[in-house]
């Protein structure tokens, strides 16, 4: 046997572990070995979950999606009172309009009826109002209710006719469906006197077969009655 072959061996064991340890330090100093570091992405979405951008700004949060019913101040008793006579008031001024109008038929039996019907609920409530210490001042609500009735008198008085009767039915569908939510979620829920209450149930129910005939009459004159 060649003697150089044993310190050969010898010699090529050394270097291997030479070599081996020589990765070992790399890998514990984050050599090559170690696994990749996070791409841009991942540590923009790792950043992200974390409340912060990769360079360490903070993120902006979203503001949470409060709902139009978290805008609204409940109103008092006296207030929802004051409310509903805003309805009232705004039904009997419509209804005479309409028949100042000369509409016909139906659209004029409507207007008949809800000069009726909301005249003498307007009378009852404001019966209730003086019992219960007197109508009081406007809130943010009432003043909307205002100026939305007043802008819908507007556009209704520039109509005439077929166009006018047609206007004021969908006029009439759209006022009873909003009062009805306004009873359901802000009058009726505002009532501490029993009375009062029953007041205002018992209106919920003339609005409710108003909107049914309302669109009824929608419906004949070519409009929508969903």
């Amino acid at each position: 046997m060649n003697a150089k072959t044993p310190l050969a061996l010898a010699a090529a064991a050394l270097m291997l572990c030479a070599t081996t340890a020589c990765n070992r330090n790399q890998d514990a100093a984050g050599g090559t070995n170690n696994p990749p570091a996070a791409t841009t992405d991942t540590a923009a979405n790792d950043a992200t979950n974390a409340g912060t951008t990769a360079t360490g700004t903070p993120t902006a949060t979203p503001p949470a999606d409060t709902g139009a019913a978290a805008t609204a101040t409940p109103p008092s008793q006296q207030e929802a009172l004051a409310m509903l006579n805003l309805v009232n008031d705004h039904e009997v001024k419509a209804a005479e309009q309409a028949k100042s109008k000369k509409v016909t038929g139906d659209v004029a039996a409507y207007a008949d009826m809800m000069k009726a019907e909301h005249g003498k609920n307007m009378t009852a409530t404001k019966a209730l109002l003086d019992k219960n210490g007197g109508a009081p001042a406007d809130n943010a609500a009432m003043t909307d209710m205002k100026a939305k009735g007043e802008a819908e008198m507007q556009q209704l008085a520039a109509l005439d006719g077929e166009a006018y009767a047609k206007a004021y039915i969908d006029a009439m569908v759209a006022g009873h469906q909003d009062a009805l939510t306004k009873l359901d979620t802000m009058l009726i829920p505002a009532a501490t006197d029993a009375a009062i209450k029953q007041h205002l149930q018992t209106t919920r129910d003339a609005v409710q077969k108003h909107l049914d005939r309302a669109k009824e009459i929608q419906g004949k004159l070519g409009g929508s009655a969903g």
